[in-house]
């Protein structure tokens, strides 16, 4: 059920995560994986395997270049040289093509059935932003693929981090020229919206199938069902 802070939604400007949030990362990703790695003749529980550590590895990268321990990289090459690696580790041969395929499958992910029109309906009220962790290519194929009509796009390769990196949410205030008051951050990811509030962003939590739950003491501006629920709660 969705949920508002009385007199907190005045904002101009709404900064979306992306991955989990407007596309379906877990379930479209998963899907293209398998299907890729099962026509490299792997077995279903190596599948499943070789998807958990990749995964884990790449959430492992990202925290090593945020606490500084290991050089900037952008995002698809991370993922790339995390799959490398994965495979390396587990005896695991792939053909060029397939590998190629499974790190650019970002480009390829499908929006939730809401996000389309969902933004479509905040567009007309506020100035609606993405920012990701995925490289700009990354967000400008799946935009333009799945028909997602941002006013502008943000990669936090732009600050040299990941979120939730401070300096990721720093840069994206800087980029659309906004006070942290004027914006609201909308994520499906409470570390996502915790992150943003300690810059002052008010936050817009938008439930979604595999992503975390709310912690028992999280406090959000909005809670809302989607995409289309957020903006009948932002535009009524």
């Amino acid at each position: 059920m969705a949920t508002v802070t009385p007199g907190s939604t005045d904002r101009r400007v709404l900064i979306f995560d992306v991955m989990g949030t407007v596309v379906d990362d877990e379930s479209v990703g998963h899907e293209q994986a398998t299907a890729l790695l099962t026509g490299s003749g792997l077995a279903p529980e190596r599948i499943a395997s070789l998807l958990q550590t990749w995964e884990q590895r790449v959430d492992d990268a990202m925290e090593a270049v945020r606490r500084r321990r290991a050089p900037w990289q952008g995002h698809q090459r991370l993922r790339r040289d995390c799959l490398q690696q994965t495979l390396d580790d587990t005896g695991t041969t792939l053909g060029r093509d397939t590998v190629n395929e499974l790190s650019a499958m970002i480009h390829h992910l499908r929006p939730w059935p809401d996000s389309v029109e969902g933004l479509a309906t905040l567009r007309t009220a506020f100035t609606v932003v993405a920012l990701s962790n995925a490289d700009p290519a990354e967000l400008i194929d799946l935009s333009a693929a799945g028909g997602l009509a941002w006013h502008g796009v943000l990669s936090a390769g732009s600050a040299r981090s990941f979120k939730p990196d401070p300096a990721v949410y720093r840069m994206a205030l800087d980029q659309v020229g906004a006070d942290a008051g004027e914006v609201m951050m909308v994520a499906a990811h409470p570390w996502d919206l915790r992150a943003a509030a300690r810059e002052g962003f008010a936050t817009a939590y938008i439930g979604r199938p595999h992503a975390e739950r709310p912690a028992p003491d999280d406090r959000f501006t909005v809670i809302a069902e989607d995409l289309r629920d957020l903006a009948k709660i932002l535009t009524s």
